[in-house]
């Protein structure tokens, strides 16, 4: 896979803000009904060129982890490959249980997070995503998003047996349990490594936190905000109106750039130095998502990317990373990889 060149100075402490961007690169679904193992379109992937010359300008160089679908179809990944070939991006694995053979388990929302599948089934559907993505991108994958944020059990044991380095699955703060899923209501949006036999696999959280007079205690008033009695009276909202509590995401799917900003500032001020912004490649065309149904938001919606580099670029003075630079940042290790964001 191509990769920068990376600088001869060894690591060092960092001292500015990196920015990792992931797209979670995948098939046209309705997001409100029902999985479906026949919903594989990936024409939204004509595209991508569109959001990659921004990346360009801002000197990014993204990853795009993609799942099956995408990585099968000549309309997935062909627009893909040249981008690769030039170095201006990064392929990771996003597996999406339902489109991803083998096809052995019951089409539900239970089964659409990876990681409650059986352990076997698990890894013969990554192992296939893995393959393939070798077979059309030319390149093996080191970096893992599950789709829907599915970490399981078995999840972490089953990228180091098939040599993967990075893992982007976590989502802080969130809780999917009432559809079966994870829940991260205990993870910050530092990077660490997880719990495998050889510690081996750094996790780098989608970067999620609290804005607001009253942040600090921010996760408390959320959780208890989310009650069902104060969800009648909107408590969440009027909080984030009043500037009180705010829970955001770095993601300009629903996020505009001054909400993204902010999150920046707070988690920067609380120490975090590598920020992780994520999206969906079916955002990139009206219709496909809730966030971007028309033309008009879909504008906006890549103005709010600008809005944010050009913070995070410019008055933030920080820069853009990949996910093994982090990782090889976080070891120590000089040389062959990684130590180009440390040196800028």
């Amino acid at each position: 896979m191509n990769r920068r060149q990376p600088s001869k100075s060894p690591p060092v402490s960092i001292k500015h803000p990196r920015l990792l961007v992931v797209i979670d690169t995948e098939e046209e679904f309705d997001w409100s009904s029902a999985f479906n193992r026949e919903s594989t379109s990936v024409l939204a992937m004509r595209s991508v060129e569109m959001v990659q010359k921004i990346f360009d300008e801002y000197g990014i160089v993204p990853v795009y982890v993609i799942d099956y679908a995408v990585a099968r179809q000549r309309e997935g990944y062909m627009p893909l490959l040249e981008i690769l070939r030039s170095g201006g991006c990064e392929i990771g694995a996003h597996l999406h249980p339902w489109v991803n053979p083998p096809f052995s388990e019951t089409v539900n929302r239970f089964f659409s997070f990876p990681g409650n599948l059986p352990k076997e089934i698990e890894r013969k559907k990554l192992l296939n995503l893995v393959d393939v993505i070798g077979e059309n991108l030319g390149s093996k994958p080191t970096v893992y998003k599950a789709g829907r944020y599915g970490l399981g059990p078995n999840t972490a044991a089953i990228l180091e047996d098939l040599g993967f380095q990075v893992d982007l699955s976590g989502c802080p703060y969130m809780n999917y349990a009432d559809e079966g899923g994870p829940d991260f209501r205990t993870w910050r949006s530092w990077p660490f490594f997880l719990e495998t036999p050889q510690k081996k696999i750094l996790e780098i959280p989608s970067t999620v936190g609290y804005t607001g007079l009253l942040r600090k205690h921010g996760f408390t008033i959320h959780e208890y905000a989310s009650q069902p009695y104060w969800q009648r009276w909107h408590a969440i909202g009027i909080l984030a109106r009043l500037n009180m509590v705010n829970k955001i995401r770095l993601n300009p799917e629903g996020y505009p750039a001054a909400e993204m900003v902010a999150l920046t500032r707070a988690l920067y001020e609380d120490g975090l130095r590598v920020f992780c912004l994520a999206f969906h490649s079916p955002s990139l065309e009206p219709g496909n998502t809730p966030y971007v149904t028309t033309q008009r938001e879909l504008d906006n919606f890549l103005s709010q990317l600008r809005r944010f580099f050009d913070f995070f670029m410019g008055e933030l003075n920080g820069c853009a990373t990949i996910p093994l630079e982090v990782r090889a940042n976080m070891l120590g290790i000089p040389g062959e990889i990684g130590t180009m964001m440390l040196t800028q």
